[in-house]
């Protein structure tokens, strides 16, 4: 068999394709769960950094796409973007290559953590419409008037 059905293009969720303002299409996701309620505070595990982070990202992220369900995926973005600065910070004050206790000269380990939270930040921002590209798909509908004669009468 040529593939299952996980393979190919992921679908797009019906919430997003909302947001983007088409309507086409959506009879045939009639299953599909929907996500209520609106992402709020931080979860309290998070510092007072993460949480400056959160606060940033819902101030800037498509309007309407978010929701509560989403806060572990915005957490973990949170505290990946918080552990990527300071990796930059720590860089930025000592050497990128490093002697080891031998006296082979190997890696930072702030470089390592700087590339691992780079990875986990660039799986995350598709997900939540962060990255360029997926905002380039988000195009969030006008909402329609209740008397479209309306405009023509100031």
């Amino acid at each position: 068999m040529a593939g299952n059905s996980n393979s190919g293009r992921k679908r797009k969720p019906t919430q997003l394709k909302l947001v983007e303002g088409r309507t086409y299409g959506l009879n045939e996701r009639a299953g599909e769960p929907i996500a209520t309620g609106e992402l709020g505070d931080p979860p309290s595990y998070l510092n007072e950094r993460h949480s400056e982070i959160w606060a940033h990202a819902l101030e800037h992220s498509p309007a309407g796409l978010l929701k509560s369900i989403d806060s572990a995926i915005l957490a973990s973005w949170c505290v990946a973007q918080a552990l990527h600065e300071k990796a930059a910070e720590m860089i930025n004050l000592t050497p990128a290559v490093i002697k080891s206790p031998n006296g082979t000269p190997i890696q930072s380990p702030w470089l390592a953590i700087l590339n691992k939270q780079t990875l986990i930040m660039r799986s995350l921002v598709s997900e939540l419409g962060f990255s360029p590209a997926a905002r380039a798909r988000i195009s969030i509908a006008e909402e329609e008037d209740d008397d479209p004669t309306a405009k023509y009468f100031c």
